[in-house]
């Protein structure tokens, strides 16, 4: 009985799994020419199955769906569906320039960078799931210079509980450690105390890099304890860090 109720269960699961994929493809799959005109990059002799396939790979590539770039036919409702030859979209004429730009970087300079056959590059090399791919640094760094640290913070939280696990954006501890590094050099010190402590909360790093530049921010920001705290951390990871020695030596004479 019971291994009728697991059977049913995943049978049903499957069920369901199919149905999303065909909600999914469907539409998309009834409005697609049988005919295409104004192929510009790709091959103008690829069938129809190599289109939709190379489509859909974009698609999931940016993490969009074909309106992205194909404007609708018309507001008639006997012209619903796409014009897929329309140009009328900047974002389909980009396509075709990123088109040619990744065309030449498989062809001209990813043999020449290993002598490995080279893993092609494709739109979700760069994208990642993202129309528009940014690095979680560039991100951060553009909102603490328009909306301050606190917005900052809360925008990390929730592109942390949304795209955690996707690949879109690294909520590993580096990024938040480079991003602090920046800001010490700016001389944004509580910036980079509220971005490190927080890198600290969120992923318990337990590296070199992360503990130097947690001390660092607080001793720019004279929290010379906590600095020390830090540091002390450091030595128990790496006994052999003479900088960190150094530093606990200075910072003691100073208090």
């Amino acid at each position: 009985m019971t291994s009728c109720k697991v059977e049913l269960r995943w049978l049903a699961l499957a069920v369901l799994a199919l149905l999303a994929i065909a909600l999914w493809t469907a539409p998309a799959a009834a409005q697609f020419p049988e005919k295409f005109t104004n192929l510009q990059v790709l091959p103008k002799d690829i069938s129809r199955e190599q289109l939709q396939s190379t489509m859909r790979g974009f698609a999931f590539g940016l993490g969009v769906r074909c309106d992205h770039c194909h404007v609708e036919k018309s507001d008639d409702a006997k012209q619903s569906g796409l014009n897929y030859a329309a140009d009328d979209k900047q974002t389909k004429k980009t396509a075709r320039v990123m088109l040619q730009m990744v065309a030449a970087i498989n062809r001209d300079y990813i043999s020449k960078v290993s002598d490995m056959p080279a893993e092609p590059v494709k739109c979700v090399t760069c994208h990642r799931g993202l129309a528009q791919p940014r690095t979680l640094n560039s991100v951060l760094t553009d909102t603490i210079e328009e909306k301050g640290v606190d917005s900052a913070l809360a925008q990390y939280q929730h592109l942390r509980q949304k795209y955690y696990g996707t690949g879109e954006y690294d909520f590993g501890e580096t990024p938040l450690n480079q991003l602090t590094e920046s800001l010490l050099a700016q001389k944004k010190t509580k910036e980079a105390v509220a971005v490190m402590e927080m890198n600290f909360a969120s992923n318990h790093p337990d590296s070199l890099y992360a503990y130097h530049m947690l001390a660092q921010a607080h001793q720019a920001n004279g929290q010379i304890e906590k600095a020390l705290a830090d540091y002390r951390k450091v030595l128990e990871l790496h006994p052999d860090d003479d900088w960190a020695k150094e530093q606990i030596r200075s910072l003691s004479h100073s208090k």
